[in-house]
Parts: structure tokens; C-alpha cells; sequence
């Protein structure tokens, strides 16, 4: 397994422990998965992850105090940095974990710890069960591929790749442009018609109360053709 994660497509690659925990939390009050990843590492660690605050982007710097957590997280156990946070490992043993930082990340739970802090917390000495990975070539359809081959290799039992967090942000993102684009669309029919139906009646009303139109004969047929072109014309301009 290291070996393949050296060389060839693999730009670097880093030893992590990662471990999926558990919180029962949020509005309707489930249970949140909130995905663990420590690190012996914490000079390198920006390598592969950016931490950092939503406001002024200041750096989050990982410490042997407690973690660093992202921000949905935060929110959804109402916590700040210096507060203690309780979340369920995968053994189902509750641990208790001193907030060291809030990080900007839009999509997924995440806490992230350093081999000291993971020794603190768990009371067991860290040792490394997974890899971070960078890519030579970032096209999406390289990532899948390269991961395809990956999980095949001896004692991978699975791979966890940020194409697909890529996507959910990317469909959250178009998903109001989407909407404006058809509300616009909406509104330049809607315009259409109403300025349509308005002509209609306003000539119907002027031949009621001018009977000299009718005496204009194709003049008359010519001065309806010209509201409605103007009517357009103004319905084309207010929906620019």
C-alpha cells in the first residue's frame, strides 16, 4: 500500500488516522456523522487541507489542546473555540473533545486532530490507518479512474475523494441561477401577455367611444398594428 501511494500519478501522499464518529444532534435531533482525520503531521497538514476562519481567512493552527472543527459543525453542537464538545466514536464510546478552533468548510462534519491531541482524547497511542492523496492531474475524470485502481490494491477498504463534495457545492451554487433563469423567463411571458391583453382592450374601448375609427377604415387596422408593436417593444425593454 505505500508503495503505490509514491510516484507514478501520485504528486505527494501522507500517513492520517481516519475514524467516522458519531453526535446525536441538530433540529430533528439524529444522529450526524462527523468524520475524524489526525495527523503526526501538523506542519504539512495545509498541504492537503486548508484550515482556516471564515472571517479574514486567518489560519487555524492545529495543537496537542483538542481540534479544530468545521463550521457546520460548530453550528449544529452550538459551540465555540474553548468549549468542551462530546461526540461518539466508532465503538461507541463517548469522548470528550476540547474545541481548539473553528475552520470554513461548506459541505460534511469534520473534526481535525494531531497525533498528541488523539493520544489525549482516545488514551491510546496514535498509529497512522489511511493516506492523503494529491493527484498529479486534478481532472475529475482522472480522480475516478486513479481511485477505481486504488481500491483495488491489498487492504484498501475504501476511498474517500472530494470530487464528490466538488459536485454537491458546484449543483448548491447553479441551483438559484437556475431558479432566476426561470422566473425571468416567467416574468418576460407574463409582461408579454398582460401588455397583449391590455392593447386588445384599449382598442376595443377606443372603437366604442370614437366611432370615427371605424370610418378610417385600413388607417384604423394600421393604428392597431402600431400599438402592439410598440407595446412589444416596450415589453422587450422593461425585461432587459
Amino acid at each position: 500500500m505505500a508503495k503505490a501511494m509514491k510516484g507514478g500519478a501520485v504528486s505527494e501522499s501522507a500517513p492520517i488516522y481516519y475514524e467516522e464518529m458519531s453526535k446525536v444532534a441538530g433540529k430533528e435531533n439524529d444522529k450526524q456523522s462527523i468524520t475524524l482525520i489526525a495527523t503526526d503531521d501538523a506542519y504539512n497538514f495545509g498541504d492537503y487541507i486548508t484550515l482556516r476562519s471564515r472571517t479574514g481567512h486567518k489560519p487555524q493552527v492545529l495543537t496537542d489542546r483538542g481540534a479544530i472543527i468545521s463550521e457546520r459543525t460548530a453550528e449544529m453542537m452550538d459551540a465555540k473555540v474553548g468549549d468542551t464538545i462530546t461526540v461518539t466514536d466508532s465503538s461507541g464510546t463517548e469522548r470528550k473533545v476540547r474545541v481548539d478552533g473553528i475552520t470554513e468548510m461548506h459541505i460534511g462534519h469534520f473534526m481535525f486532530m494531531t497525533s498528541g491531541g488523539y493520544k489525549h482524547v482516545f488514551g491510546e497511542q496514535y498509529q497512522s490507518n489511511a493516506y492523503m492523496v494529491r493527484l498529479k492531474n486534478h481532472e475529475t475524470s482522472n480522480v475516478e479512474s486513479r481511485s477505481a485502481k486504488l481500491i483495488k490494491l491489498d487492504g484498501a477498504k475504501g476511498i474517500v475523494q472530494n470530487t464528490t463534495s466538488k459536485k454537491q457545492v458546484a449543483t448548491i451554487v447553479d441551483l438559484p441561477d437556475q431558479i432566476m433563469e426561470v422566473l425571468i423567463l416567467a416574468a418576460e411571458l407574463l409582461a408579454v401577455v398582460i401588455l397583449y391583453n391590455l392593447t386588445n382592450l384599449n382598442v376595443s374601448e377606443r372603437i366604442r367611444e370614437l366611432p370615427t375609427i371605424k370610418v378610417l377604415g385600413g388607417l384604423g387596422v394600421l393604428v392597431y398594428r402600431r400599438l402592439k408593436t410598440v407595446d412589444m417593444l416596450g415589453a422587450l425593454k422593461s425585461v432587459e
